[in-house]
């Protein structure tokens, strides 16, 4: 019993880091200077593995969310509308891809390792579903925005700011 209940724990932080890298390397790739961080559960940094892997920091631990942020905002010109939204669809987008190499590689194994990687297969597409659902999490998955409600307000914002110049 333990060890499929850290098996699912490992699954869904799967899913979230692949979700959350995909956002970094969006955030990375707007300009050669920027850096980011992935973090899993809360911004703290304490108690959790680091791995870097070049501009892109990830504080991993056992979690039930993540995010993504630049690291260092205040080097970087502003953010074009574009960028925006490029960052918000990075995770989506990540969630999706993981997918469908997961759900094709599952096919070359058989038994436990088949069964871990269809299911991390399975819990990228429910994260890709989920995060472009416009909504706010729950407090205990950290309440913020999904991805899909910041991808809305942006769209809208974007929207009144061309009315206003026209």
């Amino acid at each position: 019993m333990l060890f499929e209940v850290v098996i699912i724990l490992l699954i869904i932080n799967m899913a979230l880091f692949i979700h959350e890298m995909g956002h970094a390397i969006a955030a990375i790739l707007r300009n050669k200077k920027a850096k980011a961080e992935v973090y899993m559960g809360s911004s703290s940094k304490e108690k959790k593995l680091e791995l870097n892997l070049g501009r892109i920091t990830s504080y991993l631990t056992i979690a039930l969310s993540g995010f993504c942020r630049l690291a260092n905002p205040e080097k970087l010109p502003s953010t074009t509308y574009k960028q925006r939204l490029i960052f918000l669809v990075g995770g989506p987008i990540a969630s999706s891809l993981g997918f469908i190499t997961l759900y094709f590689t599952s096919h070359f194994f058989s038994g436990t390792i088949g069964n871990i990687i269809i299911n991390t297969a399975g819990a990228n597409l429910f994260l890709f579903v989920t995060s472009l659902i416009p909504f706010n999490y729950p407090s205990f998955l950290g309440g913020l925005p999904s991805d899909g409600l910041q991808i809305l307000n942006l769209i809208k914002e974007n929207g009144k700011q061309r009315k206003e110049v026209s």
